[in-house]
């Protein structure tokens, strides 16, 4: 019985290094799939790469683009970018 958990903690060890290892290859603005996301944004608020620019992940009428350029959570439809401020300079 010891035996097999030591065999399955480390098998998850090994998945677990190897995905760190995977995401820490992804560079700062790198975007594999194109869609005008940075890789590291989609995977830290998605876990992958299936979401579009254009899509509206939380349903708050901002789309993903424009939550990531305002550094917003795309998962959380309490928080979106804010409107420019009313004073001008």
């Amino acid at each position: 019985m010891k035996r097999r958990t030591a065999r399955i903690l480390t098998v998850e060890l090994v998945v677990c290094l190897a995905a760190l290892s995977m995401v820490s290859h992804v560079f700062a603005n790198e975007d594999i799939d194109g869609d005008g996301l940075a890789d590291w944004w989609e995977l830290q608020y998605f876990g992958d790469l299936g979401q579009v620019a254009d899509g509206d992940f939380d349903g708050d009428d901002f789309t993903n683009l424009e939550e990531f350029e305002a550094e917003t959570d795309p998962a959380d439809a309490n928080e979106g970018p804010r409107p420019p401020s009313a004073n001008p300079t």
